[in-house]
């Protein structure tokens, strides 16, 4: 496509150059060394008019017939956009030279000069000036004898012709418009292949947002993030959802039964949980936890892997189970060799109340049992902390030093921040014992922003209160649209142009056009001759509009050449009034006369033009 681009440049070019510089009597080529760009984007201004011009050309070297050296030479040519207040060529009003000066040389004219993006239009039409890379002169391609600008730092304006005219590349952006709509803006237009003025049209329209969804996964946070992003624009939209489980700690006494940690699913709906267990940290394989019956600490580890939408997190833990030695006991607390004695401490059950002592005399053989501190029993969350003493004699134990359960330590965690949207939750995490519990707190309350739209012709206003959260929208105190108030305004027909009257609404600016009338056509006066036709160049006459004062340019025929007398031998035929040769000298058609030499004279040869009747004598020969 570049490739492409560029060959159609130099095409362009060569053609474009052709075409400007026939009339000067040239022979041309151009080639572009600046690649293309638009040069309202990188317009430098200046104070100086000369300055700007240059500063902002497009720069070709092109063969041209210089005035000065009499010769084809290598010009270095200058062009730049012509941009006016009012978006009309200085052609328009008459002005052919950046100075002013007007199309005849004579008279200054209003450039209207304008700079682009600030009050300045492409005309369609740029500024063109030369200069010989030999000689140094300015616009010595131009006519001497004619042009202003012969000699002169000046520039000319010249037509951009549509010939010349590319297409820009088609253009899109996007931007935010709200949560449901992007504006798309699609950028067309065409440029000058030559001096790169460059008409740009835009097109704004409102589209639905393309929506892309994806997951990212934040295992800190214990959540997922859904994030909905426009493919075209800078919208996006993030949802939280909670991945949380809770593997808790068991803390018990070896009772004989099987006993595990315990589970808490606390993620939302959307959430596929899944839990393997092990007996190490890489082999968690099992799809339930392992039971223990006898006393000990054990580890369980275990792997949470949590799925949302095909977005997976993984959760590595250990959690403990402890299981603690203690009497055997009845659901009541008594002892279960059927003494009755909470305390007893039997470790025995098929003693019967018996052989244990516990039916004894309170002295171990009829003294004072001598006690020792067996093991200690740490205060939980909801029971008792106790030391537990044992006669060495003769192995009654007893509690002793109880202390009060210390009941939960919960931490409080909040996995999801109420909205006006969705409710809260969080949860609450025992840092002892592992126990949880969860709880909801309500949605929270609209974040409201108030804005008044007035009334207008078009339109009704109101009150629009909107959440700055979820875009839910109040409207209120509604009013009428108003009236409009319409203007009249005449415009009357010119030659070009039809007549109509505007009906303009001084509120809102809405507009209808009503009796149309038919332009009036131009007036031409019998034309002013700019220049005679000479033998060979044409002439040219202006015609002045006598309703308007527009000008037009028709160019006379070349009169032809005024034969002068008839070419002879040493005179060519001359034009009777510019003198220029219709016809070569003929030359001399001489025929031989030869005369023999005699006894007494020496002979010869005449040579006489049959035309003019010149003669002359040649080639002697001696006497006999």
């Amino acid at each position: 496509m570049n490739k492409l681009k560029q060959n159609l440049h130099r095409v362009l070019s060569a053609i474009l150059a052709v075409s400007m510089l026939a009339s000067c009597g040239s022979t041309a080529f151009a080639a572009q060394q600046n690649s293309y760009h638009d040069p309202a984007e990188y317009w430098l201004e200046s104070a100086s008019r000369m300055n700007e011009l240059d500063g902002n050309a497009i720069v070709t070297h092109e063969t041209m017939a210089c005035g000065e050296c009499l010769r084809e030479t290598m010009f270095t040519c200058f062009r730049t956009p012509e941009y006016s207040r009012t978006g009309e060529s200085a052609l328009n009003r008459n002005v052919r030279y950046s100075d002013g000066t007007m199309y005849s040389g004579t008279g200054k004219g209003n450039v209207d000069a304008g700079i682009p993006k600030k009050g300045g239009y492409y005309t369609r039409h740029h500024w063109a000036k030369a200069v010989c890379d030999v000689c140094g002169t300015v616009n010595s391609n131009m006519n001497k004898q004619t042009d202003y600008g012969y000699g002169k730092n000046v520039y000319w304006v010249y037509d951009c012709a549509a010939a010349f005219m590319q297409e820009l590349s088609e253009t899109v952006s996007y931007e935010y418009a709200d949560s449901k709509y992007h504006t798309k803006k699609t950028e067309t237009g065409d440029y000058c292949g030559f001096c790169y003025g460059t008409h740009k049209t835009e097109l704004s329209e409102l589209e639905r947002h393309d929506l892309e969804k994806k997951v990212t996964s934040q295992l800190s946070n214990q959540r997922f993030v859904l994030k909905e992003s426009c493919r075209m624009c800078d919208y996006e939209r993030n949802d939280f959802v909670t991945a949380k489980s809770v593997v808790a700690n068991y803390y018990g006494i070896a009772d004989g039964q099987p006993h595990t940690v315990t589970v808490t699913e606390l993620s939302d709906s959307d959430v596929h949980t899944e839990i393997r267990y092990g007996n190490s940290a890489d082999s968690c394989t099992l799809a339930t936890a392992p039971n223990y019956t006898e006393a000990g600490e054990y580890l369980v580890y275990y792997q949470i892997t949590y799925t949302c939408n095909g977005t997976e997190m993984v959760e590595n833990g250990v959690a403990y189970v402890m299981l603690r030695k203690d009497g055997v006991t009845n659901p009541d607390g008594s002892c279960s060799c059927g003494c009755g004695t909470p305390d007893c401490g039997c470790q025995d059950p098929s003693c019967g109340g018996n052989d244990c002592g516990c039916k004894k005399d309170t002295n171990c053989n009829g003294g004072e049992h001598k006690y020792i501190q067996l093991d200690s029993t740490k205060a939980t969350c909801k029971e008792l902390g106790y030391d537990r003493f044992i006669c060495k004699d003769c192995g009654k134990i007893e509690k002793r030093n109880y202390v009060n359960a210390l009941d939960h330590a919960w931490q409080r965690v909040q996995v999801r921040e109420a909205t006006c949207e969705t409710d809260g939750k969080e949860i609450e995490i025992c840092s002892r014992c592992g126990e949880v519990k969860t709880s909801n707190t309500p949605k929270g309350e609209h974040k409201w922003a108030t804005h008044s739209v007035k009334a207008t012709c078009t339109g009704a206003g109101y009150t629009v209160k909107e959440c700055e959260i979820c875009g839910e929208r109040n409207i209120t105190d509604i009013t009428a649209a108003l009236d409009h108030s319409y203007k009249t305004r005449v415009t009357l027909a010119t030659c070009e142009s039809g007549g109509h009257t505007t009906h303009l609404c001084e509120k809102c600016g809405s507009s209808f056009v009503t009796d149309y009338t038919n332009p009036l056509d131009h007036r031409w006066d019998k034309g002013t001759v700019v220049s005679n036709s000479t033998c060979n160049g044409a002439g040219v006459t202006e015609f002045k509009c006598t309703r308007c004062g527009a000008k037009r340019i028709e160019g006379n025929a070349a009169e032809g050449h005024t034969p002068g007398e008839a070419a002879t031998c040493t005179k060519p035929q001359l034009c009777t009034k510019c003198g220029a040769v219709l016809a070569d000298a003929t030359g001399h058609n001489f025929k031989k006369d030869v005369t023999d030499a005699t006894c007494t004279e020496m002979g010869f040869t005449t040579y006489t033009c049959e035309n003019c009747k010149i003669s002359y004598k040649s080639d002697y020969m001696k006497q006999l």
